[in-house]
């Protein structure tokens, strides 16, 4: 239960709850009464001494009456300011307006420079396309040749093949000459694989120099075009990705705004 105090000289009532001294009050400028804690600057609790909490109090109601004259002061020179905003209106609506037309021309300007850049990226993206169908074209015709080339190789050593064999069994019974004619055949076979041997590494040589070309006819294409990225701060979403940074937050921000965050 809280105790109630004697009658005092301030307005409400003193009163103490668990030893410490609490003030039920209205202070100029409220409404309503309320108890409040008499603690004394840089307490966090109450204080136990009258006479110390009377003090708290007092300067709880100088400080109250000086906020309502800073208050009503207030008001008086808001009254005059809305008075003074009527006079320059008229000016200031004429400089908004002129605002305004700067606005919407560079709004128009930047329009047209959207409209030419995805000209631009249409233009390289078309390129890029038909630089992809050359390329696939390419390969499909270097690789009908090899596979031709090869067939061919293929057919010449089933050809030696065949022949070594029907003169295998003619000369059987001259072994000296037959075995002759076996060295010779393997000859032929190891030159006829060496040969075919020799035109796959050419054909990989050829496609790695087609890949090679048509990566570099790419990079040329693609070269052009710098990838462009948005700024989360002011919203520009044509800044090129190389003048992005992202900082400790996680957003993303152009040069000029990382500028004027670090002051």
């Amino acid at each position: 239960m809280a105790k109630v105090s004697a009658s005092v000289t301030l307005p409400g009532s003193l009163y103490q709850k668990n030893g410490r001294w609490w003030w039920k009050v209205r202070l100029p400028g409220e409404t309503k009464t309320k108890a409040r804690a008499l603690k004394p600057e840089g307490s966090r609790y109450a204080a136990t001494d009258r006479q110390e909490a009377e003090e708290v109090a007092r300067e709880m109601w100088r400080l109250a009456i000086e906020a309502e004259l800073e208050a009503k002061l207030g008001t008086q020179q808001q009254d005059k300011a809305e008075h003074s905003i009527v006079k320059i209106r008229a000016k200031d609506a004429e400089e908004i307006a002129k605002v305004k037309a700067e606005c919407e021309k560079k709004l128009k300007s930047c329009e047209h420079a959207l409209a030419r850049a995805e000209e631009k990226a249409k233009t390289q993206a078309e390129a890029r396309l038909r630089a992809e169908v050359a390329l696939k074209a390419q390969a499909e015709e270097m690789e009908e040749f090899y596979t031709t080339e090869i067939t061919k190789v293929k057919e010449t050593i089933g050809r030696a093949k065949k022949e070594f064999h029907e003169k295998e069994k003619t000369y059987s019974k001259a072994m000296t000459a037959a075995e002759e004619k076996v060295r010779m055949e393997a000859e032929a076979r190891a030159q006829a694989e060496a040969k075919l041997k020799a035109i796959e590494e050419q054909k990989a040589i050829a496609e790695a120099q087609a890949r090679d070309e048509a990566e570099a006819k790419l990079n040329e294409v693609l070269g052009d075009t710098e990838k462009t990225g948005t700024c989360e701060c002011c919203d520009r979403n044509d800044v090129p990705e190389s003048d992005l940074s992202k900082i400790d937050s996680g957003q993303i921000l152009c040069s000029d705004c990382l500028k004027m965050l670090r002051g």
